[in-house]
């Protein structure tokens, strides 16, 4: 019986650290890294996440730029940081669903180097034509690549970026062949696009948003569960009849694997907690994100069916790995 009090004495003993690590967090200044460039939809969403947990957890929060390899060079430093709590990354779905699909040699395991804590939005796709195209409705673009197999052009981004994977899913869900031609960046293939070199773009809301409302492009329909209050008229893929064409391309906080359970959901609660502020939301609609919250079994359960629809697509679409 004494024994066993002793034991159990020393247990608290050991653990007490912990409980108190814990109940302390956060007690110093917490790095957000984002692996991508400034000015990004990740940009915008990795300040927003450092305002509001500021804000929420009252502890100054820092964004560290980490940008490079589309994203892998950042996630690599958060997947090998100490977990702990203040090393936390927000990226998009390209570090954690494109590049697992892609990429030969990653230096981090997407799945068991991480904890999923939130998704925080997504970012539209819109599908825009030159006005040249003779097609008003998704549909009809949809009949017109039928019937021109392999002579229909989009634009994109470059080769395995959202913007190409969103046109392969396209033909992909659609039974279509079109003509991928790939540019540096979304820059240079929204002005080819624009003066009319390509036909087509599976392009971000935020990008082609202007365009549209300037009448310089046709849009066809958002790949999104919902309409997009930048651009209101235009129906989703799903009303214009063709369901199963929305790409995973969300905006997300992750932390280093083995990161405190308590931490994660104190984390999760407070961005929560922001992104229910209509200014917070205003913010980032005006940026062309849509807020959307998901945390827990809920956004891991997604992080698993995202990486396996885009893994069946590289495959399906004979991307080439990288």
């Amino acid at each position: 019986m004494h024994r066993r009090s002793a034991t159990a004495a020393l247990l608290a003993l050991g653990l007490a650290p912990l409980a108190v690590h814990a109940q302390a967090w956060p007690a110093r200044t917490i790095r957000i890294i984002n692996p991508f460039p400034p000015g990004s939809p990740v940009d915008v969403v990795s300040r927003s996440v450092a305002l509001a947990l500021e804000g929420g957890l009252k502890q100054s929060v820092i964004v560290d730029y980490k940008a490079g390899a589309g994203g892998t060079i950042g996630a690599g430093e958060v997947a090998r940081a100490p977990a702990d709590g203040y090393t936390l990354l927000v990226t998009s779905s390209s570090t954690h669903v494109i590049a697992p699909a892609l990429r030969r040699q990653l230096p981090y395991d997407a799945t068991k180097d991480f904890v999923p804590v939130a998704m925080i939005g997504y970012g539209p796709t819109v599908i825009v034509v030159h006005p040249s195209v003779p097609v008003n409705t998704l549909a009809e673009f949809v009949q017109y690549a039928k019937a021109n197999p392999g002579k229909v052009s989009y634009a994109s981004s470059g080769p395995g970026t959202i913007l190409h994977l969103s046109g392969e899913l396209f033909a992909h869900k659609t039974g279509t062949q079109l003509l991928h031609v790939p540019y540096k960046g979304a820059v240079p293939a929204s002005t080819d696009l624009l003066g009319g070199q390509v036909q087509a773009m599976f392009d971000s809301i935020s990008n082609a948003a202007p365009q549209v409302r300037a009448g310089k492009l046709k849009a066809l329909a958002v790949l999104t569960p919902e309409r997009t209050p930048l651009l209101p008229g235009v129906p989703t893929a799903d009303e214009a009849g063709f369901p199963g064409l929305d790409f995973p391309a969300w905006l997300g906080v992750f932390a280093p694997a083995g990161t405190p359970n308590d931490i994660v959901q104190k984390i999760a609660t407070t961005l929560q907690q922001a992104l229910a502020q209509p200014d917070v939301a205003s913010k980032l609609m005006q940026s062309g994100i849509t807020p959307a919250f998901m945390a827990g079994d809920a956004f891991r359960a997604k992080l698993a069916a995202d990486q396996k629809l885009v893994a069946d697509l590289v495959t399906v679409a004979k991307v080439p790995q990288q």
